[in-house]
């Protein structure tokens, strides 16, 4: 197995954890339990409202209707990469969404689709299990032409003892939509071919630009249960800058290769190295299962490899709010979707876990 970096570099390297991404690019703290207080004390002002609610949206939907989009635009900040490629998310990825009133965490979860070998079968088990912790699910359909989820997901819908709403996407390119038809004029415009009255209600919306999302917004905030926020009001998500990072370079090999690459592809931050006066080392594994693809990825004189970071570390540098030298090596990791191993190394296996607590596990920075 040979690693290969177009722009080799040596560094003092000391351990360390790179922060979660935030409003402030700041660690979050973790929400210590309050102790008692002074009920004759003055109210903190920075303490959420009486009516405050929080919970979890799980966001389910086939490949490609825009999941990711849409957590991107509801949060204005970029947690999940985007690409026409069909399974580009692979992760349950959790994006914060505070308000004054308020906190929405919505969990993007990978397409879902009938699988055809282990690694597809991992993605459908992360997206089914997203609706276990959920208070409430959006179903994403496109508005061109929704279509029925597979059988597993409408199954495991069908049993989510939570209110669903069926999000239909991409209603911009709907002239009525546009024209600013009602709700009504679009039921009728548009032919679902699956019932709607499992539905607690029917929402056109664009996660492109932002249409109709006002009113998603404000009936899902009524959905969540009451309580403080779940997390730090100034983070984004509870993926760390590792992740981030990995994801940035994975999306951009697949906006930069074709054919089977992108699926073959899996990437993994291998080293984040903070140097404050400077500029941050942040080392990304590209890893493929053939050396034929491996070549695809370096590309003739590491031109296409430099083509990739080029591209991705100017969005690592904005996550980070900290000049970056990134380092790429592309390995080779034979038939890595089939093993089972290098499935739970990547991420997309999970160990098993015991004694889940949701709520109080997700109160944390």
């Amino acid at each position: 197995m040979q690693p290969t970096s177009p722009v080799p570099e040596t560094s003092d390297e000391h351990s360390g954890t790179p922060d979660r991404a935030s409003r402030s690019n700041n660690a979050a703290a973790p929400k210590d339990s309050a102790a008692p207080k002074d009920p004759a004390a003055p109210k903190d002002p920075t303490a959420p409202p009486p009516e405050y609610r929080s919970g979890f949206v799980a966001l389910l939907g086939e490949p490609n209707v825009g999941k990711s989009t849409l957590l991107n635009t509801l949060l204005e900040f970029k947690v999940a990469i985007v690409s026409a490629k069909p399974q580009t998310t692979r992760e349950a990825i959790k994006g914060i969404y505070s308000a004054r009133d308020c906190q929405i965490v919505f969990v993007d979860t990978p397409g879902v689709m009938e699988p055809r070998d282990k690694f597809n079968e991992c993605l459908r088990d992360k997206a089914l299990r997203a609706l276990e912790g959920a208070d409430a699910a959006y179903h994403l359909v496109e508005a061109s032409g929704p279509r029925p989820l597979p059988p597993a997901a409408a199954e495991a819908l069908s049993h989510l003892r939570k209110p669903v709403f069926l999000a239909v996407n991409k209603s911009d390119l709907l002239a009525e939509f546009n024209a600013g038809a009602t709700p009504e004029t679009l039921l009728r415009k548009v032919r679902f071919p699956f019932p709607l009255t499992p539905y607690r209600g029917v929402f056109f919306v664009s996660a492109l630009t932002g249409q109709g999302l006002d009113r998603l917004l404000e009936a899902t905030r009524e959905l969540m249960p009451p309580g403080g926020p779940l997390y730090d009001p100034e983070q984004f998500t509870d993926r760390d800058l590792r992740f981030l990072a990995a994801e940035v370079v994975r999306e951009k090999v697949l906006e930069n290769t074709s054919q089977e690459i992108p699926y073959a592809v899996a990437t993994q931050t291998e080293a984040f190295v903070e140097h404050p006066g400077r500029k941050h080392l942040v080392r990304v594994g590209i890893f493929v299962e053939h050396e034929s693809q491996k070549a695809i990825v370096i590309g003739q004189g590491g031109g296409m490899l430099r083509t990739i970071g080029a591209q991705a570390r100017p969005e690592i540098e904005a996550i980070c709010d900290h000049p970056v030298f990134l380092e790429l090596w592309v390995k080779v990791r034979r038939n890595w979707r089939k093993d089972e191993n290098a499935l739970r190394e990547f991420g997309y296996r999970d160990a098993p876990q015991r004694g889940k607590n949701r709520r109080s596990k997700g109160r944390h920075g």
